[in-house]
């Protein structure tokens, strides 16, 4: 609970200090992280109302709240039946305004909600985003978020690696995703996503996985990711099925110099930008340059993809309890391609990597 409620008491804070009526937020990352519930809003709304002071609240349908106060510290709900308008009741908890409502936002709010919530206030005369403070909140990481993202990354190591000694050749590229989600299972953790890509299909950066079969000489993208406790893990190994060519293994080199040159200097301070400069210029050199097409990294934490951002431009410069991914690749269209991808968490010296598996080309014996 502790963690919750100092969250808590910031947003209580910004409430307090931006002079708003209360704070609204649906399920999202957001919510989430405010009230460990992790939940997909569907017709049905669920909703946190924050006020400077007061205990949280939660407005939700009754059926539902049985299995969310379970989920969650929030001790005060809202029930709505199914005839009910759950917007009004917020509007009553809210209380009379005759000047009109000025409300916090997280941007992930859909408009719909949005206008149903105003309908039903009658008048809303400012609108502030509070996700500017939520993300420089969850940009930190404290030593249980990191806990637990260890343990996710200990368990993908384990899944993609087993996995990748089981593949067959004519096996499909679902039929081998479909492995590591069994691992991921097996070891109690939630798969996020699992993307394996054979042959030319590894130059295409984010391809869904589908029946392309596997052939001796392709190489093997495991794109791979699982939670623990609501926390991601992100991993990225490369294998060949069977004897790779020397451009394979010459390209397969320059992606992990490159990784491993970014790993070397990533520490507090260094700006992501220039965080992803280290790794593109090493993979320029080698005259790879124009295929290396996305950003070298991106936080992960309660999602797969959040700030910060290693990309080109981007000031913002590291900080003890960031997490993030460092993924250069090198995408040959219509050949291979090939990514080497990583998480770390930034300690107060330097980084430390949380994916631990062989970074080595693996061989398929197939």
């Amino acid at each position: 609970m502790a963690p919750y409620a100092k969250r808590m008491n910031r947003v209580q804070d910004v409430t307090r200090d931006s002079k708003a009526d209360f704070a609204f937020l649906t399920p999202s990352p957001n919510f989430q992280y405010l009230t460990g519930i992790h939940y997909e809003m569907r017709e049905r709304l669920i909703a946190l109302v924050i006020t400077a002071d007061g205990p949280p609240q939660i407005v939700a349908p009754s059926f539902e709240i049985s299995n969310l106060s379970r989920l969650t510290w929030v001790k005060r709900f809202h029930p709505w039946d199914e005839t009910d308008d759950p917007y009004s009741l917020v509007a009553k908890i809210a209380g009379p305004r005759k000047a009109g409502y000025s409300l916090l936002f997280d941007d992930s709010l859909p408009m719909g909600v949005y206008w149903s919530l105003e309908r039903a206030l009658g008048k809303v005369t400012k609108r502030t985003s509070l996700t500017r403070e939520l993300d420089s909140m969850r940009i930190i990481k404290d030593r249980n978020e990191i806990a637990a993202m260890k343990e996710a990354s200990r368990i993908i190591d384990g899944s993609v690696a087993r996995a990748m000694s089981q593949a067959q050749a004519g096996m499909t590229e679902l039929e081998l995703s479909q492995l590591v989600i069994n691992e991921d299972v097996q070891s109690r953790a939630v798969p996020t996503f699992t993307t394996v890509q054979f042959g030319e299909n590894t130059a295409l950066p984010h391809a869904e996985s589908g029946d392309r079969t596997l052939h001796r000489g392709d190489m093997v993208l495991f794109d791979c990711g699982c939670s623990v406790g609501g926390y991601n893990t992100d991993i990225t190994r490369m294998a060949v099925a069977g004897e790779p060519t020397s451009e394979q293994e010459n390209v397969y080199s320059v992606v992990l110099q490159a990784e491993q040159a970014a790993l070397n200097r990533i520490s507090p301070g260094l700006t992501c930008s220039d965080a992803d400069g280290i790794a593109r210029r090493l993979i320029e050199e080698n005259g790879y340059g124009q295929y290396f097409t996305h950003r070298l990294g991106h936080g992960v934490g309660l999602q797969v993809h959040e700030p910060p951002y290693l990309v080109k431009g981007n000031a913002l410069q590291l900080k003890p309890g960031m997490t993030h991914s460092v993924e250069p690749g090198i995408y040959l269209e219509g050949r291979f391609g090939i990514r080497i991808e990583d998480l770390v968490s930034v300690t107060e010296t330097g980084c430390d990597a949380l994916t631990r598996s062989p970074r080595e080309l693996f061989r398929m014996d197939v």
